[in-house]
């Protein structure tokens, strides 16, 4: 392996993915990428009459400090080159995918909250979805 991306948002197994995966990048010397998928893309931002303003700005400021945590937990490891960015995208498993595969990233570490049955229906699985259409090894951190 050597670019390890990782999913983060602000859910508590999303940390966790992140600790997994600085410690995992430090361990075999492997370039770490943190990647947020926001699902409020600029041509939302183009209309925003769909959207409050507060709203946006809450949006904006979850996307920061999510980032915000992820390059903390990078720099605490160590690993003070790490990638930290926001992709714009309703679609987050095949934002993660593309960025992985245009980005050379041969490895992705992501959180799952282990939903099952219904819920999982109704809300579905980012994580499931990278594992079933990733070109590389997916770790689910739980």
């Amino acid at each position: 392996m050597r670019k390890i991306l990782c999913t983060t948002d602000e859910t508590e197994v999303s940390r966790k993915a992140e600790v997994f995966a600085a410690d995992l990048a430090k361990s075999i010397g492997a370039e770490l990428h943190y990647v947020h998928v926001s699902p409020v893309t600029d041509a939302d931002l183009e209309n925003p009459g769909q959207f409050d303003t507060i709203i946006l700005e809450e949006v904006e400021a979850r996307d920061h400090d999510v980032l915000k945590h992820a390059t903390g937990v990078a720099a605490e490891k160590g690993l003070a080159g790490a990638v930290c960015l926001t992709l714009q995208s309703h679609k987050t498993a095949e934002a993660v995918i593309e960025y992985a595969e245009a980005n050379g990233c041969d490895h992705i570490v992501t959180g799952s909250n282990g939903r099952k049955g219904v819920p999982r229906l109704v809300m579905g699985s980012v994580s499931g979805d990278i594992i079933h259409k990733a070109h590389c090894p997916v770790t689910v951190v739980r």
